[in-house]
């Protein structure tokens, strides 16, 4: 498994790889939080709850002000990781070097046990690097917008923001799971990406139009709840067994699928 840990970073210290999974996550973590500021308001419309990006000035000088907007992104993030995890896995199909990396590491699940460790600690360092960017960039901009920042950097503040990044990492290992079951599966990078944006984003919102329980049983639904410490539809504990249910079942029919299937 070290073997195929190592080998997988070879791949990821490329340029490209380094562009879409640092550089996807860099953008909207940074984006989410500047727009987050700009549009801050000193007194919110009647009527409106403050969804979305546009909340008051006074909530984003709360101590968890300060990774709102990286909350509020969350799935976009996970979107990015999706489509490393099913880019990276399906293109050993589409280039051939599936057969190679096999004669090295027989053992398959070995193999894609080490390729999917190696592919969560580029997650986990590249959110780091996102995080205390877009961090940082809210300390620069948001004084100006008549934040006070003071209540970041409190105990409570320096909490809610591990708490995020814990939500947002565990989030993303789940997109991580889903991402190498669609490689496995279709075993085309351009297919396995599309699937999966295209069931994340407008599939799961078409489901939820005429099933009205649906976030509290759809994988993105729960993602998302996890990610956000939990809804007022499906608590943060149960959110996070549903997903871990699922991530465990899924990881389980990729597995077999991966050490059956002819090449």
């Amino acid at each position: 498994m070290l073997a195929a840990f190592s080998s997988e970073w070879v791949k990821l210290r490329r340029r490209a790889m380094l562009l879409w999974g640092i550089g996807g996550m860099l953008f909207f973590t940074v984006l989410a939080t500047v727009f987050t500021i700009e549009r801050a308001v000193r007194t919110l419309v009647p009527g409106f709850h403050g969804h979305g990006f546009r909340i008051t000035i006074a909530e984003l000088s709360r101590p968890s002000g300060l990774v709102h907007g990286i909350v509020g992104v969350s799935n976009l993030v996970g979107i990015v990781v999706l489509a490393l995890f099913a880019g990276a896995t399906a293109s050993e199909y589409s280039q051939g070097t599936l057969r190679n990396l096999l004669v090295r590491q027989p053992s398959r699940i070995k193999l894609i046990c080490g390729k999917y460790l190696a592919l969560a600690l580029f997650v986990l360092l590249a959110l780091i690097l996102a995080i205390l960017v877009a961090a940082a960039v809210a300390f620069a901009v948001g004084p100006g917008k008549g934040v006070d920042t003071s209540a970041w950097t409190s105990g409570t503040g320096l909490n809610d923001a591990f708490q995020a990044f814990l939500h947002i990492y565990l989030t993303s290992l789940g997109y991580g799971v889903l991402g190498t079951a669609l490689a496995v599966l279709l075993r085309s990078p351009a297919i396995a990406i599309t699937v999966g944006i295209a069931y994340a984003l407008p599939g799961e919102q078409i489901i939820l139009a005429i099933w009205s329980n649906g976030d509290r049983w759809l994988p993105g639904q729960l993602l998302s709840a996890v990610a956000h410490g939990g809804t007022s539809s499906t608590s943060y504990a149960r959110a996070l067994l549903l997903v871990a249910i699922y991530g465990v079942l899924t990881a389980a029919g990729t597995l077999v699928l991966f050490r059956r299937r002819e090449i």
